[in-house]
C-alpha cells in the first residue's frame, strides 16, 4: 500500500484535503519556505510575491464562480474595488475629502470581504436567471455601473484622479504602519503585510480545496457540466448559483482589501473592464476548474514582467534597439500565452505540472 499512494480504500481518504503523508510533507515544506523568504528577501521580491499571494487570492474567487460553477463574470474587478473601499473607510484615516473610521484590521478585512459578498447577493437574482453570452453582457453592464459609482462616491473613493489612501495597518490595537520590533530585530511593514498575506492565501487555499470537495463543490461542477441535468436530479440552480457568486464576491473583496494596503493607495479608475479582463487571463493561463491553477497564474502574472525586464536590463538594448517597450513586450508575451494555453493546453499551467507530476511519479515506467 505504501507504494501505491493513489490506491485509496475509503471514499472519506480520497475526498481528505492532503489524501497521503507526501502532500503534507510538501504543504509544511512549501509553508515553512514562505516565512523564512520574507526574512531574507528584498523588500522588492517581498512586494511582488505579496502581490502575487493577493492576485491569487481573487483569481480563486472569480474560479468559483467560473471555472467551478461555469458562470461567466466579466465584473469580477468591481468586487475587488468594493473590498478596497470598504476596507479604506472601515480601516482608513477621514479626510476633508473622504470618510474613514480607523478600524481594526481583524475587523475591516472580513467586512470588506462580507459587503462584497451582500453585494452580489443582491445582484445575484438577475445574473443567476442568465448564462452564456447574456449573463457576460449583464455583467459587463455591472463593470460600467461600478466605475460609475466609484468616479461620483468622492467622499468614499476621493474622486477620479485623486484616489484615497489604503486602511492603516492595525491589529489588536497595536500599529504597524511603521513596523514592530521584537527586542532588537525589527520587522518592516512589507514583511508584516507579506505574513498577513501568506496567512490568508492558505487559510482561503484550503477553503477552496475544501470547497471543490463538498457537496456543495459537487453541485457546482454537476451545473458547470450540464444545468439542466443537474436541475432534474435535483439540484437548486438558483441556490448554487448565489452562493457561487457570493463566495467569489467575498474572495474578490478580501484580496481587494489587502492589496490597496500593499500599494498604499487606490484611484477609482483602477477597477475597469480591463482590469476584471485581467483576473480572466490569469484563470486561463492558470487552469480553470482547478485549486492550483489561480495560484500558478496570478505568480506567472506578477513575476513574468520582473523576468522580463531582468533579461532586458541584461542584454543592455535600449527601447530604440527593441523598438518596443519592456511593458508592451509583456502584453504581447501575456497575449500569446492566453491564445497557446487556450489551443494547446486548455488547463494552463496546472494541466502543465500535472503531466510533469505524473511523468515522474510513474518514472521509469513513463510511457
Amino acid at each position: 500500500m505504501s507504494k501505491r499512494p493513489d490506491l485509496f480504500t475509503s471514499y472519506q481518504k480520497e475526498i481528505s484535503i492532503f489524501p497521503n503523508n507526501t502532500q503534507k510533507f510538501w504543504f509544511v515544506t512549501l509553508l515553512l519556505s514562505s516565512i523564512y523568504i520574507c526574512f531574507i528577501a528584498s523588500d522588492y521580491w517581498i512586494i511582488l510575491i505579496t502581490n502575487a499571494l493577493l492576485v491569487s487570492i481573487a483569481a480563486w474567487g472569480l474560479n468559483i464562480v467560473s471555472g467551478l460553477a461555469g458562470q461567466i463574470n466579466l465584473a469580477h474587478g468591481v468586487f475587488v474595488g468594493i473590498g478596497t473601499y470598504t476596507s479604506a473607510v472601515l480601516g482608513g484615516v477621514a479626510t476633508r475629502s473622504v470618510i474613514g473610521f480607523e478600524m481594526d484590521l481583524l475587523i475591516w478585512l472580513p467586512l470588506s470581504g462580507i459587503v462584497a459578498a451582500l453585494i452580489g447577493v443582491l445582484i445575484s437574482p438577475i445574473a443567476v436567471r442568465l448564462k452564456g453570452l447574456n449573463l457576460g453582457l449583464v455583467t459587463l453592464a455591472f463593470v460600467f455601473i461600478g466605475s460609475h459609482f466609484f468616479s461620483n462616491l468622492t467622499f468614499i473613493t476621493g474622486g477620479s484622479g485623486l484616489g484615497r489612501k489604503s486602511a492603516k495597518l492595525n491589529i489588536l490595537g497595536i500599529d504597524f504602519n511603521s513596523g514592530y520590533e521584537i527586542g532588537n530585530f525589527l520587522i518592516q511593514k512589507n514583511q508584516i503585510l507579506y505574513l498577513i498575506s501568506l496567512l490568508v492565501t492558505v487559510l482561503l487555499g484550503l477553503g477552496v480545496k475544501n470547497l471543490v470537495r463538498s457537496k456543495t463543490g459537487r453541485a457546482f461542477a454537476a451545473i458547470r457540466d450540464r444545468d439542466i441535468a443537474a436541475e432534474a436530479l435535483g439540484i437548486n440552480l438558483f441556490k448554487y448559483k448565489a452562493t457561487a457568486l457570493a463566495i467569489s464576491c467575498f474572495y474578490g473583496g478580501v484580496a481587494g482589501a489587502l492589496l490597496t494596503t500593499t500599494f498604499g493607495g487606490v484611484e477609482p479608475g483602477t477597477f475597469n473592464l480591463l482590469y476584471s479582463i485581467l483576473f480572466i487571463a490569469i484563470v486561463i493561463i492558470g487552469g480553470a476548474g482547478t485549486v492550483l491553477g489561480p495560484l500558478f497564474g496570478a505568480f506567472f502574472y506578477v513575476l513574468f514582467p520582473a523576468i522580463i525586464q531582468y533579461v532586458v536590463l541584461s542584454s543592455n538594448l535600449s527601447e530604440q534597439d527593441l523598438l518596443i517597450t519592456p511593458q508592451q513586450i509583456e502584453r504581447i508575451i501575456f497575449g500569446l500565452f492566453i491564445i497557446l494555453f487556450l489551443i494547446f493546453e486548455p488547463r494552463g499551467l496546472w494541466g502543465i505540472w500535472f503531466r510533469l507530476r505524473n511523468y515522474f511519479k510513474a518514472w521509469p515506467f513513463s510511457y
